[in-house]
């Protein structure tokens, strides 16, 4: 074997290394939760990229095996991202494309290594990783439209390590941690005994702060009261390409009519464009018509105003009616970038584009309660939602049709993210997707009922409400500013340490 041939195949063997660590990485997210996995994957990376062998590699090296890691670990984690494209015949032949979304989150852990190889300490290196993962993940959720779904934060959605320090830090602040508890055990790497010495009694102060935060949120959930309200979850579980058919829209509209006859609860609750025609006046007043006085009925439904369409929210008594349209659209599900040159696409997202809501994100009851409305993935969206007008009301309703995610990683994870956003914002959350997962969350981030997915199904269940809605958004805004300036500091100490 010739010399060029031995140099391909120890490249291959070198970044298969990352491609492979990268794929485990992502079983530490939902659906798989493997979490004992974090503590091996991270060490293992760290240990790695500090070998003398390869801090000598180049900039370029560094920034392919960042990139190759990358694809790895979102090969995984969005695995469902090509669903979409095989919803619709027209549209499977290019699925292809939907990895241009993984090869495009893969690029942010090249520069993630780039940025590494500019330390030349192992310890500024173990310092520095969680903070510039965090760093992208704040670019990747603000760049252009914006993609929140790359996020550790995930990674603790299912227990109350997350739920608790989600509330205290906020979303970044947990991506952080996480981070930060995984790679503990690389501190046995490090060579230096000083160094090794601090860093156990850092790690131990931090299991100490999660053990008295955990303790502390605890009390304050034995402390509040609640008022109970009855609810109905409503999965009708349909196809993706039900509106295609009359007669299949004719059957979903007698079967929502059929419900809301035979329904008792105070509110009921139908997923994201659950209503199968626009909604206009006529069908309006067919709601109301069999909604019970003291009754509220949600439900999404299209709609259009002159020329334009807006995916919205009802909100309906036997009296009164409400809506709110979305104001946080899915580029290429909703509306089109580009539409002359990416035509195809339109049996996805539709031959029109839906446009921007732009009324109050805040609906009230006639009893004084009232609620944040979300649809579907404008709750990943965690900074735009809550506001001087909202932040005290009552609960949250997020709509949904993850029909589009698959049955595999896609639905669980959106469902998941749900989760840690009551926690965080220290309300419960009403989700309704249209094939699940539905459920009812608590303010401290617990399940308290749900639906399955894929899951044809009406459950009754109640909801706490509470006058307490205490939450620490403003700490969260100053946890990631203080995280970005010490990153900053981070690069001057650096420079610095060179000089001398």
């Amino acid at each position: 074997m010739n010399q060029s041939k031995l140099k391909k195949l120890d490249n291959l063997k070198f970044y298969s290394k990352f491609f492979l660590i990268g794929i485990f990485t992502s079983f530490i997210f939902p659906p798989f939760f493997l979490i004992p996995v974090g503590f091996i994957v991270f060490p293992l990376l760290f240990f790695i990229i500090t070998k003398s062998s390869y801090k000598i590699l180049s900039y370029k090296k560094n920034f392919i095996s960042g990139f190759i890691y990358g694809l790895g670990f979102f090969t995984i984690y969005l695995f469902w991202i090509k669903e979409p494209f095989l919803v619709n015949s027209n549209t499977s032949n290019y699925f292809v494309f939907s990895y241009l979304l993984i090869i495009y989150c893969a690029l942010y852990f090249g520069f993630i290594f780039i940025l590494l190889k500019y330390f030349n300490k192992n310890i500024l290196k173990l310092i520095m990783f969680p903070g510039l993962v965090i760093f992208f993940e704040f670019i990747c959720s603000n760049f252009i439209y914006g993609f929140p779904w790359f996020s550790f934060s995930l990674v603790h959605s299912n227990n109350i390590i997350g739920t608790t320090l989600v509330y205290y830090l906020g979303t970044y602040g947990l991506s952080y941690i996480t981070i930060l508890v995984f790679i503990f055990p690389a501190i046995f790497f490090m060579n230096n005994y000083l160094y090794k010495k601090l860093f156990f009694y850092i790690y131990i102060s931090i299991m100490i702060m999660i053990l008295g935060l955990i303790s502390l949120k605890l009390n304050k959930k034995n402390e509040i009261n609640y008022e109970k309200m009855t609810i109905s979850l409503v999965q009708l579980d349909y196809p993706i390409n039900q509106y295609t058919d009359i007669t299949t829209s004719q059957k979903k509209l007698n079967e929502i009519i059929a419900i809301i006859k035979e329904n008792n609860t105070d509110i009921m609750v139908f997923g994201e464009n659950d209503f199968p025609f626009l909604m206009d006046q006529s069908n309006i007043e067919l709601l109301q018509t069999n909604i019970k006085l003291n009754q509220n009925l949600i439900i999404g439904s299209t709609r259009k105003e002159f020329d334009n369409y807006y995916n919205s929210l009802f909100l309906m008594s036997k009296k009164n009616i409400k809506k709110f349209d979305k104001k946080i659209l899915v580029p290429f599900g909703e509306f089109l970038p580009f539409r002359s040159l990416l035509s195809f696409m339109e049996n996805i997202s539709g031959d029109i584009d839906f446009q921007k809501g732009s009324s109050e994100r805040i609906l009230n009851f006639s009893n004084n309660y009232n609620f944040i409305p979300v649809i579907c993935y404008e709750i990943m969206f965690f900074w735009k939602l809550l506001n001087k007008q909202n932040n005290q009301a009552n609960f949250i309703v997020n709509l949904t049709n993850d029909s589009w995610f698959g049955n595999f990683s896609g639905p669980y994870q959106h469902f998941y993210f749900t989760k840690l956003r009551a926690a965080e914002f220290n309300k419960p959350i009403l989700r309704v997707s249209n094939n699940g997962v539905s459920g009812v969350i608590n303010n401290n981030g617990d399940i308290t009922d749900y639906i399955k997915l894929n899951e044809k199904k009406i459950k009754i269940t109640e909801i706490d409400i509470s006058s307490n809605n205490i939450n620490y958004l403003g700490f969260h805004k100053i946890f990631l500013i203080l995280l970005l300036t010490s990153l900053i500091l981070g690069f001057i100490f650096n420079k610095k340490n060179e000089r001398i």
